[in-house]
């Protein structure tokens, strides 16, 4: 009897350790971004900078200032719609940048147009270098499919390109909902003017 009880303590001490190795994060887990999450109008802290995101606005194309000062005016389009976030971020222990991109509910991921696109200078957050205690206020803008804005959720984190490892990311709620979204949709203009 004694047997049977050292034997069932045994098997149950294995599933156990089976069942914990299981449930145990794998490596790239461990290493994810900190997801800080936050909402529009409230000031969100990451580990080196802060970010307060404003209003968000669709539009069809954006009119921007030509390449030089007696250029013509550019139209730049997308294929599907531009959404553009107003926002002002700020470092807070080194300079440097803040980036910018979506995630949608189901998880894909729509990063920031480059500064360039729409080139709009003192306006364009992408890529505008940060000084340690002094705000900048500006916008991201992003292309987005239109039947994708439900649900948007704008990320931000520190560096360029990709979200750093074992790093802060805020992840803001946008507050598109269903009839938010076709709401901005009605009120997208075709082209809207960011010239100065």
């Amino acid at each position: 009897m004694k047997r049977w009880a050292t034997a069932a303590l045994i098997a149950l001490a294995l599933i156990a350790i089976v069942a914990l190795r299981k449930s145990e994060p794998g490596y790239a887990e461990k290493i994810a971004p900190v997801l800080v999450p936050g909402v529009r109008d409230q000031r969100v802290a990451g580990r080196n900078f802060a970010a307060k995101i404003g209003n968000v606005k669709v539009a069809h194309a954006y009119l921007t200032q030509g390449a030089f000062s007696s250029s013509e005016p550019a139209t730049v389009r997308s294929s599907g719609v531009w959404l553009s976030v107003l926002a002002e971020v700020e470092a807070l222990q080194k300079p440097g940048y803040v980036s910018a991109q979506l995630r949608t509910r189901d998880g894909l991921i729509y990063p920031a147009a480059g500064d360039s696109r729409p080139k709009v200078p003192g306006i364009q957050l992408t890529d505008r270098p940060l000084a340690v205690g002094l705000p900048e206020k500006g916008a991201y803008f992003f292309e987005v499919p239109p039947d994708r804005l439900e649900g948007l959720r704008l990320q931000l984190f520190w560096g360029g390109l990709t979200p750093p490892n074992l790093d802060t990311l805020l992840d803001i709620d946008l507050g598109i909902d269903a009839a938010r979204s076709q709401e901005l949709l009605a009120k997208a203009p075709a082209e809207l003017n960011l010239r100065p």
